[in-house]
């Protein structure tokens, strides 16, 4: 039966197969220095006798796997079907779900955002909604990871939450809402537009969606007639090459972006080129330690080539590329051994040479395993090195318990309450607390003692000081967090600074 992980092996073979090594039937003969497989076997065979509380060959054959792509480097491990299914989900940037983020407040996970046009937004979710149960189970005690993968699953099934109402003041007053999943698209990109001429974009991670919303966002920029861009790639830790690639041709000059070096004489060695004629954008590429992989690349093509500068910490220096290969059953591997005449573990092999697809229970699990690494314009190969910026800028430090990388500027759609919850409280507490204003941890709440901190924040502004978060008081907050992050983000504040000289 082919069905989910056959559809993934599919996909990731149009996406990966210039990546992966060709067909090479191995004969079950060979031995490096003298190995007989028959030792394999006979530890099994020790195992199963020995072992009080038992093992099967599954078991015992998935611990071998897991040791042997476990001892490599550190980016080198096994995955079982369903770690494999996780991984693709989060990588692809898709997955069955409601169309939700969620953050774990005292005892409840509660909706921090609401994405358009998903289950969530058609069945009257709102911000501050707190769940409390999935199908029936109390969720008390889960992280909002835990919770967000008991919530996600097939599309087209369903899923009912427990939930308080953000305006219900009364925790026991449940509802419960049934919700449809569908898929829901990861978008790791955000953008705006600062100081009237300058474009900062934010890229999280490189998902398959990373360059559609791209796109979106410099054409946004692009209608404005912005030519400085700050390029925020800080915590960026990677994910597809072809993904950076496509951003870096719209910053990066004609000529190489990048070379992938593989290791197998079966795969061919990849260069990707810009045709770029004409630089358009003056740019600025924030990264730290955790810039890794991808954007590297990315941050790595427009510094060798002088189309901009980097600023911030070195970043993590990984060089290393990585495939994903689905390994066969030893079922699987013993009937294809007697149809084709040839020793095939590698799923793709099948694909490659044979147009023959597995179905699920054919697959065992998958490796990501090193199979080669990256060179930058110049030829670098930063492996452990990293990329060393042209200006380097501590990180921010944590004020007054908050991140203020963490913070989003306020939505101004509604008018937040005493008592009210919901994302743009959120963030105003988090801007109030930093400025040293006395309100709590923040938790989403528009309590007494931020109600008060809201009034002396309009008071202190020449606003009319009534506690309500109004249009006019949020974009105060938003021009008062634009100055914390000048102070506060000197990373962003020598981008800013060099972007405009």
């Amino acid at each position: 039966m082919r069905t989910k992980l056959s559809k993934f092996l599919i996909v990731v073979f149009v996406v990966m197969s210039i990546l992966l090594p060709s067909a090479i039937p191995v004969s079950a003969a060979q031995a490096e220095n003298g190995f007989d497989l028959e030792y394999i076997r006979s530890i099994m065979d020790i195992i199963k006798e020995v072992y009080k509380d038992g093992a099967t060959d599954d078991q015992l054959i998935e611990g071998m796997l897991r040791g042997m792509f476990g001892s490599m480097d550190a980016y080198t491990v096994f995955y079982s079907p369903e770690e494999a299914e996780e991984f693709f989900s989060d990588v692809g940037g898709e997955f069955g779900g409601i169309g939700v983020s969620m953050l774990k407040v005292d005892n409840y996970i509660q909706v921090v955002k609401v994405f358009p046009n998903t289950p969530a937004e058609k069945a009257g979710i709102i911000s501050g909604d707190k769940i409390v149960s999935v199908n029936g189970l109390s969720i008390e005690g889960l992280d909002a990871e835990q919770v967000a993968k008991i919530i996600r699953g097939e599309p087209g099934t369903a899923v009912v939450l427990g939930i308080v109402k953000a305006m219900e003041t009364n925790p026991s007053n449940v509802i419960n809402v049934t919700l449809i999943r569908e898929i829901v698209k990861v978008n790791p990109v955000s953008y705006e537009i600062k100081q009237g001429d300058i474009g900062y974009i934010k890229i999280e991670s490189f998902n398959s969606n990373t360059y559609e919303y791209f796109a979106q966002a410099l054409e946004e920029i692009d209608k404005n007639d912005i030519k400085k861009i700050i390029l925020d790639l800080r915590d960026n830790p990677g994910g597809y090459v072809d993904q950076a690639v496509m951003v870096a041709r719209h910053f990066v000059p004609e000529g190489l972006i990048t070379k992938l070096d593989f290791k197998s004489e079966g795969s061919i060695d990849i260069e990707y080129y810009s045709d770029l004629k004409e630089l358009k954008y003056k740019v600025v590429v924030l990264v730290n330690q955790n810039t890794a992989s991808a954007s590297e690349i990315l941050a790595a093509a427009i510094q060798d080539t002088k189309a901009g500068i980097l600023v911030g910490t070195q970043t993590y220096g990984k060089s290393k590329i990585q495939s994903l290969i689905p390994i066969l059953t030893p079922y699987a591997y013993s009937r294809y051994k007697a149809i084709l005449g040839v020793n095939i573990v590698n799923a793709y092999d099948l694909l490659y040479s044979y147009g023959i697809i597995p179905s699920d229970d054919e697959i065992i699990g998958w490796t990501k395993i090193t199979t080669g690494e990256y060179l930058t314009p110049l030829g670098r190969s930063i492996g452990d090195v990293g990329l060393i910026p042209y200006m380097w800028s501590s990180n921010p430090e944590i004020i007054n318990d908050v991140d203020i990388t963490s913070i989003q500027k306020l939505q101004k759609v509604t008018k937040p309450g005493l008592n009210s919850t919901g994302i743009d409280v959120y963030n105003a507490e988090k801007i109030l607390r930093i400025a040293g204003y006395d309100v709590d941890y923040p938790d989403m709440l528009l309590d007494e003692k931020t109600f008060e901190a809201i009034k002396k924040f309009q008071n202190d502004k020449g606003l009319f000081p009534y506690g309500v978060l109004d249009f006019t008081t949020q974009q105060a907050l938003n021009d008062l967090y634009e100055e914390l992050l000048l102070k506060y983000d000197t990373q962003y504040a020598w981008a800013v600074k060099l972007i405009n000289k």
